[in-house]
C-alpha cells in the first residue's frame, strides 16, 4: 500500500491507501508506466479509521480496455437487472500527481458494507485468486489463505472448506442429490447465461479466477460475478 491524497469531487483525503490491482492488466507494467493508465484500489479507510465519502471507502479505478469503457458500465447495468449483485460504476476525470485528466471507470469493490447491501447480512464472502484454485485442501483453514481471500464477514472459513470438499470429493448420485444444499442453483444459472449473453470469457467458466463466493449464514454459497471490462 500507498499513502496518497485522493480528492474525489473536490473533497479530499488524506492519508488514503492506493495499490495496484489487478492480474492480467499488471503484465505490463513497468517503471515508465504512466499512473493515470493502471488499475488501482483506493481505499479512503487504510491509514484513518472510518474516512469515506457517501458512506463507501473502497474503489476500484478500472483498467479501460475500450476507449469508453461502456462495456463494463453496461455490464454492471445488465447483472442488476437480471436480479444478480452487482457494483456501481461511475465514468471518472482520473488524474495523478497534478496530470491532465483521463477517462476512467471507478465501480465499488466488495466489502463489509457492499455485502450487506448487495447480498445480507451473517455470512462471508471470499474471492479466489488468479489461479481459480477450486481444490479441496484438507481441514486446515490456514490452508486455503494463499488461495482464497476473505473480503466481508467474520472471517469463518468452515464453510468454504465444507463446500470445496463436497465439490471436489462427492460421488456423481452424491453431488447430484446434495448440490442445491449447497449452492443457489438458481442464481448460479443466471450468473452463467449473463456471462454467455455479454461474451465475457474473463469469467468462472474461463480462467475462474474472477470470482466471488458469498456463504449465507446458512452455509449456502452464491457466485457473484466480478470484473467485466473483457
Amino acid at each position: 500500500w500507498l499513502e496518497a491524497t485522493v480528492t474525489i469531487d473536490g473533497e479530499t483525503f488524506e492519508r488514503a491507501g492506493i495499490r495496484l490491482k489487478g492480474n492480467s492488466s499488471l503484465r505490463s507494467v513497468s517503471d515508465d508506466s504512466d499512473p493515470t493508465d493502471l488499475p488501482w484500489l483506493v481505499r479512503l479507510d487504510k491509514f484513518v479509521d472510518d474516512q469515506s465519502i457517501d458512506g463507501s471507502s473502497e474503489f476500484i479505478v478500472r483498467s479501460n480496455t475500450s476507449e469508453t469503457a461502456l462495456n463494463e458500465a453496461v455490464s454492471l447495468d445488465l447483472l442488476g437487472e437480471a436480479g444478480l449483485a452487482t457494483q456501481l460504476s461511475a465514468p471518472v476525470r482520473f488524474s495523478a500527481n497534478g496530470s491532465d485528466p483521463v477517462l476512467r471507470l471507478v465501480i465499488e469493490h466488495p466489502d463489509d458494507a457492499w455485502t450487506d447491501e448487495q447480498l445480507g447480512t451473517g455470512g462471508d464472502l471470499f474471492q479466489a485468486d488468479a489461479s481459480g484454485d477450486y481444490s479441496y485442501r484438507g481441514d486446515d483453514p490456514a490452508a486455503y489463505q494463499e488461495a482464497w481471500d476473505h473480503e466481508a464477514g467474520d472471517g469463518d472459513e468452515q464453510p468454504l472448506i465444507e463446500f470445496l470438499d463436497f465439490v471436489n470429493n462427492a460421488s456423481d448420485e452424491e453431488f447430484a442429490s446434495g448440490l442445491a444444499d449447497r449452492l443457489d442453483v438458481e442464481s448460479f444459472a443466471t450468473y452463467l447465461a449473463i456471462e454467455e449473453l455479454l461474451g465475457n470469457f474473463d469469467d468462472i467458466d474461463g480462467p475462474g479466477n474472477n470470482s466471488y463466493l458469498w456463504f449465507d449464514a446458512d452455509g449456502v454459497a452464491t457466485v457473484v460475478a466480478w470484473d467485466h471490462n473483457l
